[in-house]
């Protein structure tokens, strides 16, 4: 069953203005074919989706249309749905009792135009707060309920404000769905910029060759993973996610591109021309070497052309990655954190314009990680002072030299890579 244009069957109620000053607007939810009554000051009806045409989606998706159901654990499924929808189908608001994840994560897409990578991150709170042991009643949301799971969080659990802060935006992300007035909860104040514990070159070198697992396959994942991103310093984990083979490019004399799809900005590209021990050299851990030689290993059918793929041949997915960098990072560095491989790239390229020019060039650094400010990119020349100051070096020519360049395999002298 192919799945028509919405248009073929909404009926042709367009916006009509309110008779006789009438303020009460009328939406339809998503799966209950009653109507809401909510105030607004527009003089005009926004309609919402007809059940049947979320029926026949959600048909199509092979999954029952069923009102307690947690969606959005794939994002496949919410990017499936929002090309099969217009924002005039998505109502002005849900009902809480019958809307699903899903049914949220739709709404916000349409309504707030959040990105999906920001939907799934605050769905995945979501779920962790209705499942917590002091858990977030969802469907049936009051202050009280909410306030006692946040205390008990901050003061038993002793929760950090950065993941307070999280666990608010989504509580509001949902509030604003379901057309409830904001509450007056204020999470604790959480430092803008704390002191950057990153890891010198000879730790990250451990990164590339350590065993992080019995299984060649998912050692060697791991492996390129960390060397990819200490190099490259894309967003971990959900820049790594969005890869594929297309986004690669490299010719038959070993220069091209990747391309980067920032979710954060919205599915914005951002293309790069990394150095040749990042891109193809036949001695390091570099894309071409993943391409050729470890990715065929596992792809199958279910792989489509994801650049990173599980032991199952599965494309890599953002909470699972995450964890798994994490988890097998912190056995060799203790207060690592995924993220921490862009900030170190940032800082070891600022050190190299500093290596290369005699000052820190900022400008070069912010076209290579993404930064839309450069006073976001500024702020990490002051760690790089400090860093350089300690370890006077090329931190990535540090990091890599225990593998033998191209050059070197030729006999000749190894010469320092090149940034830009």
């Amino acid at each position: 069953m192919l799945v028509s244009n919405p248009r073929e069957h909404e009926e042709n109620r367009c916006y009509k203005s309110f008779p006789n000053g009438n303020q009460t607007q009328h939406t339809i939810d998503f799966f209950n074919s009653k109507t809401i009554s909510v105030h607004t000051n527009s003089f005009v009806e926004l309609v919402g989706g007809s059940r049947e045409k979320w029926i026949e989606i959600f048909e199509l998706l092979g999954q029952p249309v069923e009102q307690n159901k947690h969606y959005g654990k794939d994002m496949g499924e919410l990017e499936y749905v929002i090309k099969k929808l217009h924002r005039f189908n998505c109502p002005i608001t849900l009902k809480p009792e019958d809307s699903s994840f899903l049914d949220v994560a739709v709404w916000s897409y349409f309504q707030k135009r959040l990105s999906l990578s920001t939907i799934e991150k605050r769905l995945r709170y979501a779920r962790f707060m209705e499942h917590h042991l002091m858990p977030v009643d969802f469907k049936n949301p009051n202050y009280e309920n909410f306030r006692r799971h946040m205390d008990y969080r901050e003061e038993i659990e002793q929760a950090s404000p950065h993941a307070l802060k999280h666990e608010w935006k989504t509580m509001r992300m949902f509030l604003e769905a379901f057309g409830i007035p904001i509450w007056p909860y204020k999470p604790p104040y959480a430092p803008e910029n704390g002191q950057r514990l990153l890891p010198f070159p000879d730790t990250v070198k451990k990164f590339f060759s350590h065993k992080h697992s019995e299984d060649s396959y998912e050692n060697a994942l791991y492996q390129y993973l960390f060397y990819h991103s200490f190099m490259i310093g894309w967003r971990v984990p959900s820049e790594i996610c969005e890869m594929t083979i297309d986004d690669v490019i490299i010719d038959s004399q070993g220069r091209g591109s990747i391309t980067i799809t920032e979710t954060k900005k919205h599915r914005q590209k951002r293309t790069i021309l990394p150095e040749k021990h990042v891109l193809c050299s036949l001695s390091h851990k570099s894309l071409k070497n993943w391409i050729d030689k470890w990715r065929p290993k596992v792809e199958n059918q279910y792989s489509e052309n994801a650049l990173y793929l599980w032991p199952s041949g599965k494309p890599v997915t953002v909470g699972k990655l995450g964890y798994k960098l994490g988890h097998c990072g912190r056995k060799l560095c203790d207060h690592f954190r995924p993220y921490d491989m862009r900030h170190w790239c940032a800082v070891s390229r600022l050190i190299e314009t500093k290596i290369q020019t005699g000052h820190f060039e900022p400008y070069t650094v912010k076209n290579w990680l993404g930064h839309t400010d450069i006073k976001v990119t500024e702020n990490y020349i002051h760690y790089a002072e400090m860093y350089y100051n300690q370890y006077p070096k090329s931190w990535i020519h540090s990091a890599i030299r225990s593998h033998k360049s191209d050059d070197s395999a030729k006999g000749q002298h190894r010469v320092k890579p090149e940034f830009g």
